[in-house]
Formats: C-alpha cells, sequence, structure tokens
C-alpha cells in the first residue's frame, strides 16, 4: 500500500469524531500478531484509539497490541499512516475512566 492516509487531521474528521481526543506522551511496546515487539510513542490518544510514533513499520494488514505502562495490552488495528506516525483504532474502547485515568497520569509534554 502506497503511503498515502485519510488525512485524520482535517476539518471534517474532527468534527465526525465521536470521542474527542487528549494530547498525551506515553512511550509503549508495539507488537504485531505473532511478531516482535518494540519500543514507541503514543502521541494522542481517545476511547476509541489513537496516535503513535513509531520507526518500525507497522502493517495496515495485521492486529497490533498496544501496551502502556501499568496496563493489559490493547489490540487495534492499524487505519492510517503517514511518515512514522500511525492512526490506531481500538478493536474494544477504553472505558471513560481508563481514558480519564490515562490522561492523568501521562500529560503531553508539548502544550
Amino acid at each position: 500500500m502506497p503511503d498515502e492516509v485519510n488525512n485524520a487531521y482535517d476539518d471534517e474528521n474532527l468534527e465526525s469524531r465521536r470521542f474527542g481526543r487528549g494530547d498525551v506522551y506515553i512511550p509503549i511496546d508495539v507488537r504485531e500478531y505473532a511478531g516482535g515487539r518494540h519500543k514507541a510513542h503514543m502521541l494522542d490518544l481517545s476511547q476509541s484509539g489513537c496516535r503513535v510514533f513509531s520507526v518500525t513499520l507497522l502493517r495496515q494488514d495485521r492486529s497490533i497490541f498496544i501496551t502502556l505502562p501499568g496496563f493489559a495490552p490493547l489490540e487495534a488495528e492499524v487505519a492510517w499512516k503517514k511518515r512514522d506516525e500511525y492512526g490506531c483504532a481500538f478493536l474494544t474502547g477504553l472505558h471513560p475512566a481508563i481514558y480519564d485515568h490515562i490522561l492523568a497520569s501521562f500529560p503531553a509534554l508539548r502544550k
């Protein structure tokens, strides 16, 4: 698949989102199904997904598992890719209390 993406940042997509997004900066582990684990960073989070920075290629035809420090792995699908950033959709959404806890525990470095 070419490096083209659905631009997750255009106004139409932002207005159509069901959940708000919070800026975070979280060191995470990412693992493809039946693949190795590597380090990455979560850059933003919603109850339905997240944006991840990874220098390791993540393929859109495989499930991935995202592990935040202190949490069980979250299964997700890669929805889009732009350079080294990936939009990921969780297969099971985050409970609002868990989402709030993660945002409070891992604030963004940039504001």
